[in-house]
């Protein structure tokens, strides 16, 4: 089974992991993802190359439904960070550090319950439940774990980011009601 958690920081870790050694099989494969907000203006304003091209791509693929999460993420690091302009090393150190915020109490919560997740993070351009559903597609998920109340990224003007994925998402959504 393939078990995507998806959290925007706020998701108790106790919580995800207990739900997630409950789902979980011996053959389990567990992501957790977290979708960091980055402006496609902001991407196009940094000037590298590879920065710029990433903007671009997820700007075309804005304007056509498509995401352009996966080439951006890909896009990015492929420079080394002591090869990029410190500008760049900056932006790339300050959006992994803000990912790792979020994935690692989560990934540290599930080691504890002895389950090996690996954590990945998405740009995402004001898109989350889009970046959540391409990567449950790209990772053939079975199911994807989310809190009930997000918070900033994880709510959008037409609702939720979990309205969305219980309305749209590829594999079975599972909700975490919060303790509040």
């Amino acid at each position: 089974m393939n078990i995507l958690v998806a959290t925007d920081g706020t998701l108790d870790p106790e919580m995800a992991a207990r739900a997630v050694a409950r789902l979980a099989g011996e053959d389990a494969q567990v992501t957790v993802m977290t979708a960091v907000n980055v402006p496609v203006d902001f991407l196009r304003g940094l000037g590298d190359s590879g920065v710029e091209e990433a903007a671009q791509i997820a700007h075309e693929a804005r304007n056509t439904g498509g995401s352009g999460d996966r080439a951006a993420q890909e896009l990015m690091p492929a420079m080394p960070v002591q090869e990029r302009p410190d500008t760049d090393s900056m932006v790339s150190r300050s959006l992994s550090a803000m990912a790792d915020a979020q994935t690692k109490p989560i990934v540290k919560a599930l080691a504890d319950q002895g389950i090996e997740a690996k954590a990945i993070w998405r740009t995402t351009e004001n898109k989350t439940a889009r970046s959540i559903m391409t990567t449950m597609k790209e990772l053939d998920t079975d199911v994807v774990i989310i809190g009930s109340h997000g918070h900033g990224r994880f709510e959008g003007l037409l609702g939720s980011t979990g309205t969305k994925l219980v309305r749209h998402a590829p594999a079975s959504v599972f909700v975490l009601r919060d303790g509040s």
